[in-house]
């Protein structure tokens, strides 16, 4: 009996190995407080309590990543916070409303996320970068011939952030949060930079998961780049029937990565259908591949009719776990492949004016 209560504590024990203690001023008990990884994995909850909360988790080695923490249910204003997890032992401190200026402490991946932080927020070449992004925020839904004039002022602060990003990742080379930072502040670099980066790093900062998704997307990469051919699939289509993208070899097709839950890809369809209709008698047809949810059949069939998506779709209704988007590493929706009769990939992620110019280019 002392043997397997000993067994079973060291058991509880390694299976919380990681503790979030939140202290917020103002904040109400009873208050469900849900975290889930930024991809949607470990969803779990907590209430708060006496002005704060507790959460106890268990992340395996290798395994630390982006973590969103919500207080209810619905997005309001300040209700979340978003951080990078491993394991130890991290308090969160604020002064409120909800998650407002809330401050993290606790392990060196916490201290290296707080110096990534003030290294921006202190950077001369940023200066006004809050005051920047409001004014655009405040234009964005108000008046888009302003903020398409503020565009090259947002494009520049960006690339200067992902420039100084860039050179804090490279001069804390064995830091998880660099492999994190890569990840998603600096996602958008081409593969060769992000490969290049990644090489330089040690073994320790790379072993998490958003050191493990980019090398799975430079690996990804170097199969489904331009230039390669495409690999093949098969899902079953609105009645079940299974469809391979071998089925569509000797023409162009586009691979047209959406959901019907997905606001920017409904506003793209109508540019899909222009092209559709516009080259369908060339030699050209497209193949919707949907990241609907399981439960999202009907929504799924309701959207394809409601805009006029007449051609052939897909989908093994998984949302990101669609295995044709894990294989092909779609990570944002629209997105799509733009592959010529041979089977050769010539184009990615064509969207708009874009897609059209590429078109007819080579029909």
């Amino acid at each position: 009996m002392l043997l397997a209560a000993s067994f079973c504590a060291s058991l509880l024990h390694a299976q919380t190995n990681t503790t979030v203690t939140a202290s917020i001023k103002g904040l109400e008990d009873g208050k469900w407080v849900y975290y889930r990884t930024l991809a949607g994995d470990g969803k779990d909850s907590v209430q708060t309590k006496d002005g704060g909360f507790v959460i106890k988790t268990n992340i395996p080695e290798g395994e630390g990543n982006a973590y969103i923490i919500q207080i209810g249910s619905k997005y309001v204003e300040n209700c979340m916070t978003f951080l990078y997890l491993d394991k130890g032992n991290v308090t969160l401190k604020g002064d409120g409303p909800m998650m407002k200026d809330i401050k993290a402490d606790g392990p060196q991946y916490i201290k290296d996320y707080n110096a990534y932080n003030d290294f921006i927020k202190k950077s001369p070449a940023l200066k006004g970068k809050e005051e920047l992004y409001k004014k655009a925020n405040e234009l964005y839904s108000k008046d888009t011939t302003a903020f398409a004039a503020l565009r090259p002022q947002l494009e520049k602060m960006d690339s200067t952030e992902k420039a100084l990003t860039k050179q804090w990742v490279l001069a804390h080379k064995n830091s998880r949060i660099s492999s994190f930072l890569l990840s998603f502040n600096l996602s958008g670099l081409d593969f060769d930079q992000k490969e290049s980066i990644l090489n330089q790093l040690t073994a320790y900062a790379k072993n998490n998961a958003p050191g493990k998704k980019v090398a799975n997307s430079i690996r990804i990469n170097n199969l489904t780049g331009i230039g390669k051919q495409a690999l093949n699939f098969t899902q079953n289509d609105t009645l079940g029937k299974p469809v391979s993208l071998a089925d569509f070899k000797g023409k162009y097709v586009l691979v047209d990565f959406w959901a019907s839950w997905c606001k920017p890809c409904r506003a793209e369809n109508p540019n899909v259908v222009a092209a559709y209709n516009k080259y369908k008698n060339k030699n050209f047809t497209v193949l919707g591949v949907s990241l609907d949810q399981p439960t999202g059949k009907e929504k799924w069939l309701n959207a394809i009719h409601a805009d006029n998506l007449t051609w052939t779709h897909v989908s093994d209704l998984k949302f990101w776990n669609n295995a044709v988007a894990k294989q092909y590493d779609i990570n944002s929706i629209p997105s799509n492949l733009l592959i010529d009769p041979s089977g050769k990939i010539i184009a990615k992620n064509l969207h708009g004016e874009e897609l059209d110019k590429k078109l007819n280019e080579v029909l």
